[in-house]
Parts: structure tokens; C-alpha cells; sequence
């Protein structure tokens, strides 16, 4: 497969296989909402564009490789193993494309409006794996159901039937529904406080004022950040400048001093340091065409 223009460009040497349409319709996935769904196999070259404000979400299990996620306002981020990266249909457009080649992901577009799916962004994120085995029983079901028009029989149909509804039972445990809906009421507090955090990234942020601004306890801010997130608020705030810095590289042309200054960085080796940790190459190399 090949195809190149303005919006995609899937190299000869990439595999894109797709949930047949009928199955879409005759299967549990109409009743849940499913759009569209396939299993991707890319290398390096892959990119695909998907416009903000759409009639549905989009959900990319990443199941071996790392991608990347590059979203209009230049926020990006990075999926391994096992992390869902999930777009509101109402969010921000983005391009997502190879980080560590071969990628391979599963992706998935439910329309929105769906009473089971409980979106748990506004915009975007990344939901870190639940366990090391669901995404390869995942993974196992998925291609059940794609390799299952192969055989022509007559219970193929019950039998995608069931692998239709097998999935979407270990999708709704990975997407962690419940653990949503108990947290849902948290993450409009956080996604405000990691705003207010990107808009004045030269700020040095503790527990305490983050607590405070929140709302929250600091047990309970660094509770909720480690079922959120995977990671501590003093990671989360790294995160943001790290990524705030490498968009004054990329569109600014910035000298590592100035972002060092901008990112609320006293040390310029300090700076450079937590850059290379979070990225894998330094900020000169980062502002090098």
C-alpha cells in the first residue's frame, strides 16, 4: 500500500489491514459505536493527519515500537508498549507517526455521543497500560476477528460475534471505565493546573502550591497524578517544560540559554541535563535543522 498527499502518507513497505465494513454493522462494534478500526504495521516515512472537532474519538493502543503525537498547538508526546493515546472528538487535531520504527498500534474511531465510553480527556493524553498481558490478548482478539474472513464457514459470523464482544470487554478494562468515572471529577482541576503550569513555564512549581491550586491535598495530588499519569506532579511539570523547550527549538530557533531561562532553569548544565533524560539527545541537537 502507498499513499501519499497532503493529509497521509503510508509507505509501500507499511501493512494497513481493516475491520470489514460488515462487521462493523453486524457485529456488537455498530451497537457500541464503532466507526472504524485496523492494525497497523509502519516504518519510517508513515505520518497520518486527523483534523480537531470531528463527529468521533480516536484510540491508537500502541502494541509494539513507540509513536509519536504531534497536536496542533505543538504539545506532543510519546505511546510504548502498551499506552493508549486518546483524542476527543471535540479536541485538537494531530499528526501521529513513527518515534521508534517498526510501529505497530491497533487504532479505533467510536462516533461520540456514546453512553458506555466516558472520555478521560477533554482534549488528549496518554493512558499508560494496564498490564503487561492485555494488550497482547488484545492484540490476539483483534487479529482473530480480521483473519476470521479468511475461513469460510458458517458460523464465521456468531464466531466474529464473539470476538467482537470479547473484545470490547478487555478495551473497556484497558480504557479503565470505572476507574474513570471515580476520577473523572479530578481531571478538570488537573487539566486547569497543567495549563496554568505550560502558560508560565518559567515558574518553579512545588507540591504544596500545586496542591493548593488544585484544591487538593498533597497525598491526594500525588495519589491521583500516579493513577493518572504514571508519574509523580514534579515529573508532570518536567514534562511540560521539556516539551515547552523543544517548541522554542523547533519554531523559534532558541539559544539553549534562553530556554534554560524560559523553562525556570538557574543552570544551563542543569537544563541540558533534564533535557537530554527526557528526550534522548541534547537541546543543540535538538536545534539543528
Amino acid at each position: 500500500m502507498r499513499i501519499v498527499n497532503e493529509y497521509n502518507r503510508i509507505p509501500q513497505d507499511c501493512v494497513e489491514r481493516f475491520v470489514p465494513s460488515h462487521v462493523l454493522e453486524d457485529t456488537l462494534f455498530s451497537q457500541m459505536g464503532l466507526r472504524g478500526g485496523g492494525a497497523s504495521a509502519t516504518g519510517s516515512g508513515f505520518f497520518i493527519k486527523r483534523p480537531g472537532n470531528r463527529n468521533y474519538h480516536i484510540i491508537i493502543l500502541t502494541l509494539s515500537g513507540k509513536g509519536k503525537f504531534v497536536m496542533e498547538d505543538d504539545s506532543s508526546a510519546l505511546t510504548g508498549a502498551g499506552d493508549i493515546f486518546f483524542s476527543h472528538a471535540q479536541g485538537q487535531g494531530h499528526v501521529h507517526f513513527p518515534h521508534q520504527a517498526p510501529w505497530n498500534f491497533l487504532w479505533l474511531q467510536f462516533y461520540a455521543g456514546n453512553a458506555w465510553l466516558m472520555p478521560p480527556f477533554t482534549d488528549w493524553g496518554i493512558l499508560p497500560g494496564s498490564s503487561k498481558e492485555n494488550v497482547p490478548r488484545l492484540s490476539s482478539i483483534f487479529e482473530s476477528i480480521l483473519t476470521e474472513e479468511l475461513h469460510i464457514h458458517e458460523d464465521g459470523a456468531r464466531i466474529q460475534q464473539l470476538y467482537a464482544e470479547l473484545f470490547m470487554i478487555y478495551l473497556q478494562r484497558e480504557l479503565r471505565m470505572k476507574e474513570n468515572c471515580r476520577l473523572g471529577r479530578y481531571r478538570a482541576r488537573l487539566n486547569q493546573l497543567w495549563q496554568t503550569v505550560a502558560a508560565s513555564a518559567g515558574k518553579s512549581w512545588s507540591l504544596e502550591e500545586m496542591s493548593r491550586f488544585a484544591g487538593l491535598s498533597r497525598a491526594q495530588l500525588s495519589r491521583l497524578c500516579l493513577s493518572l499519569y504514571r508519574k509523580a506532579p514534579g515529573e508532570k511539570v518536567r514534562e511540560i517544560k521539556m516539551e515547552y523547550a523543544q517548541a522554542l527549538f523547533r519554531h523559534f530557533d532558541c539559544q539553549v540559554s534562553e530556554a534554560a531561562e524560559l523553562t525556570g532553569y538557574e543552570n544551563t548544565s542543569n537544563f541540558s541535563a533534564a533535557f537530554k533524560r527526557y528526550f534522548g539527545y541534547s537541546p543543540r541537537k535538538a536545534r539543528t535543522p
